[in-house]
């Protein structure tokens, strides 16, 4: 079976990619002899051996695509090159780099700090290749930098220091880069249109219901050069204080190392669009790059990796930061816009919108992904790496992690690609560093959809459902979630319409009147509903001041929520008895509980082949868990390499699950209680209110041997009725609509509509 392959490809960068920081010249061009630059050549290396590596190397997917040597140096300020004084003032230090037979050459820093008004340029000897004006704009706390690289084999270094900061600045090379092969040896040309002829310009088309949208995100996209030596792609993405912190989305696989030299580089895009033709594009303006940046986030399970952009992105760039989808729910149609081989921006569209599943990949045997059969219109390739896939509405529901989708010809292959889930990066693990919540919501607002930073257009009457307190899984037989809407329109709101419905039960519907400014958030209700096995929640905004809301695309909700109904256990232990399989040092195993906090996990030391063991799981009575099997080669542990098979039991000999013939991993959901008889009665099924509506008399038949007590409100939540017996009379109230909320003496509680007529 062919092996699926992180979509990272390393290149090395041509004097296409030339370009500066901010603009000008280097000042040495008017007033000094390049000749009289003190020379450092880089000593000879054995570059056959390396390019024996490298037959070994490129064909693993766990290694980067090497293009050079790296020299470790250190030429600084004060230990190397030539200071020259200007009549104009400030002074130049000058340091020349060869090496020779080198393609390109690039640098890192381990001490970067410029003072106002210093600049730094890289440039080859004829002058056609010149990076900069860095300046203190990219310096960073840990005094990192990574530059671009530069054509040729003799490269000029520039710091200009002005006469108001003599002696403040800090420089120091760390590693000096040789060059030795390039993406010309792979195709006839360099960087722009080396990606296949089936791709599309970002510029190009791919439907008038995505084009808008396209307009604004294309803003949002940078290609990335993975610490001097590769190419990735990501996004800035906002968060739910809508504030522009510089985060940035893109893919583990990519990290590889520090991100503190990565590059990045903004609106790379073809003024005369090529559209899956023959034709090349021509390049436009490529010169909105910063360099260095922090890692915020980042994990295998869904492939993802949050970064922090470090400099200051100007205004004037006129950059984007895209919104994002965190429910999970599938989309209609998706778009991917990325930088494939390195090449100029591109889109690509699938029609058909993908599925989740789970696959083994980059040594995460149960990466959690969007899988996408075929593309319909443009491809992705090596360097669309950690580049965003948006939904119909322009959000990012997550990013590339691999795949084997390429052009064959003007047309793609046929073939797949996946990327990591942006709601499984939301919450997954217990620190904020393997998870996106942490930073996206930072006022822990809850907001499962946000759109985009600026908002592209802002509505008068738009209102937004934002739903917290409700996850997928429920330890017992209750939930509590708050149903919010949040005012993201113009106008002020004063009245909304809701709705919510618990499997098949009546729906219930609510009235909010009130003031909610712009940006501002309010409670609607928060009920108890109450779950027994597989349960659907659904709920909606059906109208804002009694209209049709503006921008209905975030007034829905739709999850469905499981509990541990059928899995529940009387007993004090539970054991996992083991049989290895051939291979015993392929398997691991986790235990959860309902909060996902790692409760223990195994083994400390490979398992040996075909031996048995039995481990005690550290669990507590009246809590919910979640036990995960895994074997890293994805062939489970039986029945292909030995005959392993593993149980759970519980003090009392009863199994909860035994199994063995799985691939990746196996999860088993159980809880452990003291006595079935704490498990809370299904009140919808045990409680009974009728006749609803009624002008008259209100019946409560109660099933479940509770006693309780009733509370009747208003819609503006005043007590109107209140007692514990089974009949409540109705006639003296006011036509209208009332809560009626049932407190059991269990602690379970139920709320149900009454219209009285």
């Amino acid at each position: 079976m062919r092996k699926l392959l992180p979509i990272l490809f390393f290149v090395f960068a041509s004097a296409s990619f030339a370009q500066v920081t901010n603009s000008g010249q280097p000042k040495s061009w008017k007033s000094i002899n390049l000749d009289e630059i003190p020379t450092i050549a880089m000593p000879d290396f054995d570059l056959e051996a390396v390019k024996a590596e490298d037959k070994v190397n490129d064909k693993k997917r766990n290694v980067p695509w090497r293009f050079g040597y790296d020299f470790s140096v250190s030429y600084g300020l004060d230990n190397s090159g030539q200071w020259f004084n200007l009549e104009s003032g400030g002074r130049l230090w000058l340091l020349k780099f060869h090496s020779e037979g080198a393609k390109t050459l690039n640098f890192l820093f381990d001490q970067y700090k410029l003072p106002d008004g210093a600049t730094l340029y890289f440039y080859n000897e004829d002058k056609t290749d010149v990076l900069g004006a860095y300046t203190s704009s990219q310096n960073r706390a840990d005094l990192n930098f990574g530059s671009w690289l530069v054509d040729g084999d003799t490269v000029i270094v520039e710091y200009f220091e002005p006469e108001s900061s003599l002696g403040q600045g800090l420089l120091n090379i760390s590693a000096v880069v040789h060059g030795y092969r390039s993406a010309a040896q792979f195709k006839s040309a360099k960087a722009l249109n080396t990606s296949g002829d089936c791709n599309i310009d970002v510029d190009c088309g791919v439907g008038s219901d995505f084009d808008d949208l396209k307009d604004e995100l294309k803003r949002s996209v940078a290609m990335t050069v993975v610490g001097g030596s590769g190419f990735c792609t990501g996004t800035l993405i906002n968060n739910t204080a809508n504030d522009g912190t510089q985060y940035f989305l893109t893919a583990n696989h990519c990290l590889g190392g520090g991100v503190s030299n990565w590059a990045f580089r903004f609106n790379w895009i073809s003024p005369n669009p090529s559209c899956a033709t023959t034709s090349g594009s021509t390049s436009g303006s490529f010169n909105q790059t910063a360099s260095g940046a922090t890692l915020r986030a980042s994990n295998a399970k869904s492939d993802m990796a949050l970064l922090e952009i470090s400099p200051n992105l100007p205004d004037s760039w006129d950059l984007v930061w895209a919104g994002w989808d965190r429910s999970g729910n599938s989309p209609d149609y998706v778009v991917g816009i990325h930088h494939p081989d390195g090449d100029i921006m591109k889109i690509c569209r699938d029609d058909n919108g993908p599925f989740q599943t789970s696959l083994s990949f980059n040594f995460e045997p149960n990466t959690e992904v969007w899988y996408i059969n075929e593309w319909e219109q443009g491809v992705t390739e090596p360097g669309s790496s950690g580049s965003a896939l948006f939904d119909e509405n322009g959000r990012i529901v997550g990013q590339l992690a691999g795949g084997a989708a390429a052009c064959n010809g003007t047309s793609n292959n046929g073939a797949y690609d996946f990327y990591g889930r942006f709601d499984v990066s939301w919450d997954f693990g217990n620190t904020a560093s393997t998870r996106l919540k942490d930073w996206l919501d930072p006022n822990n607002t809850g907001e499962v959809i946000i759109d985009q930073y600026p908002a592209a257009q802002v509505f008068t009457n738009d209102a937004r459902l934002i739903v917290n307190e409700l996850d997928s899984e429920v330890c017992g037989t209750t939930a509590e979630p708050i149903f919010k809407v949040k005012n993201v329109g113009s106008n002020t709101i004063t009245s909304i319409d809701f709705s919510y419905q618990v499997g098949s039960a009546t729906p219930v519907n609510l009235n909010w009147t009130g003031n909610l400014a712009p940006d501002a958030t309010v409670i609607i209700t928060q009920p108890t509903l109450n779950i027994n096995g597989s349960t659907s929640v659904q709920a909606a905004i059906t109208s804002v001041n009694n209209n049709v809301d503006n921008n209905p695309t975030d007034n829905t909700y739709a999850n469905t929520v499981n509990n541990f109904s059928g899995q529940s256990y009387v007993t004090t232990a539970v054991t996992f008895e083991l049989l290895t399989d051939d291979y015993g040092e392929e398997t691991t195993w986790e235990l959860r509980d309902s909060s996902g906090n790692l409760i223990q996990s195994g083994p400390n030391s490979p398992y040996a082949d075909t031996q048995n063991y039995s481990i005690s799981l550290n669990v507590q009575q009246d809590e919910c868990y979640n036990f995960t099997i895994n074997d890293s080669a994805s062939d489970g542990i039986c029945c292909f390499f030995g005959q392993g098979s593993y149980e759970l039991v519980t003090a009392e000999n009863e199994v909860i699950f035994a199994g063995g013939n799985f691939t990746s991993s196996e999860t088993t959901s159980f809880s452990v209680v003291s006595s079935l008889a704490t498990q809370q009665p299904n009140l919808e099924q045990e409680v009974s209110i009728f006749p609803n509506p009624s002008n008259s008399v209100i019946n409560i038949q109660n099933k479940t041997g509770l006693n309780y007590s009733y509370k009747m409100y208003s819609v503006t939540g005043q007590l109107v009725k209140n007692g514990d017996n089974n009949q409540l009379s109705v006639n003296q109230l006011p036509q209208g609509l009332y809560l009626l909320q049932l407190d059991f003496e269990n602690g379970q509680k139920m709320t149900e509509r009454i219209i009285v007529k």
